[in-house]
């Protein structure tokens, strides 16, 4: 009687290395995200130290904390144009007291034409600029802002945004070459999975299990992994690293293949061929040999590459 040695899953290796780089990048991200939390609550803590200290002295308001200004910036000559006041803060008493009317610089340039202490006419004689003043007491800085009068209103173009094309880096360029490489693997996965379950599901070997063994080989194990090794002769390695982890990786899955195939045919008749079976199984653990080896340098491709 005899106990087979286990087969060895080659696909299952690179699914676990899938794993483990995601995880690696996920835990990268998290990190950054941690460290903008961070940065952005010492941040907070350094703006309320520096900022949230009251001033001893009491500086005059803008009049924008109190209302909201409507103004134009361009008029064209001849034309009018509204200025206009909303209260927006109403915990002032003498808000609605204050004429907001702005006094103009230049009314050769622009006449103010009063409506209402809220509410003025804009007009446009000639060409060129004036400034206008609100001025509604101590309490408030001068409210000053300016009006150009133009022949033709000035049509300014949306900016375009410049396209930036980002270059991968090498890194990010070997990541994506592996991800190619295992995207190719995945299709094959079914035909190593039943292959592989299969036979170590069967290992016990003597002569009344020959013959249950010969058919488990003959039938399930050797067809689905000789489609396993068929699509990976098919599979295409993008750099020269991965040439090599595939070179090793196809060596070893044909050697387990021979190993199959010579167990196989050492239990055709009644009497097993036991140097023969013992041939396959010696070819076999060569492939195994190759399958290890092409983990190994698949491990030092992954920690090489993700940063």
């Amino acid at each position: 009687m005899l106990l087979l040695q286990p087969a060895t899953y080659s696909l299952n290796v690179l699914a676990k290395l899938v794993d483990a780089l995601l995880l690696i990048i996920k835990r990268g991200e998290g990190y950054m995200k941690r460290k903008s939390w961070i940065y952005s609550l010492m941040l907070a803590i350094i703006v309320s130290v520096v900022f949230g200290v009251g001033s001893i002295y009491a500086a005059a308001q803008n009049i924008t904390d109190i209302v909201k200004v409507t103004k134009p910036a361009e008029i064209k000559v001849g034309e009018w144009k509204s200025y206009e006041i909303a209260i927006t803060d109403w915990t002032d008493a003498d808000v609605t007291e204050h004429d907001f009317t702005p006094i103009s610089s230049d009314e050769n340039v622009v006449k103010v034409v009063r409506k209402t202490q809220w509410v003025s006419e804009l007009h446009a004689i000639n060409k060129g600029n004036a400034t206008l003043t609100v001025n509604i007491g101590e309490k408030f800085e001068p409210y000053v802002f300016t009006v150009q009068v133009v022949d033709e209103y000035t049509v300014i173009p949306e900016p375009t945004k410049p396209v930036v094309i980002k270059e991968p880096t090498h890194e990010e360029i070997m990541l994506q070459d592996l991800e190619d490489y295992i995207e190719q693997l995945q299709p094959l996965g079914s035909y190593e999975k039943k292959a592989i379950t299969t036979l170590n599901q069967n290992r016990l070997l003597n002569d009344s299990t020959r013959k249950t063994l010969f058919l488990t080989l003959n039938n399930t194990v050797l067809p689905n992994y000789t489609k396993f090794v068929s699509g990976l002769k098919n599979l295409k390695a993008n750099n020269v690293e991965l040439k090599e982890i595939h070179t090793y990786f196809l060596a070893g899955a044909k050697l387990q293949l021979e190993g199959f195939t010579i167990m196989r045919d050492s239990l055709k008749t009644t009497k097993i061929n036991w140097s023969k079976f013992n041939a396959g199984e010696k070819k076999k653990a060569e492939g195994i040999k190759q399958l290890n080896k092409s983990e190994m340098l698949l491990d030092k491709y992954a920690i090489k590459y993700v940063k």
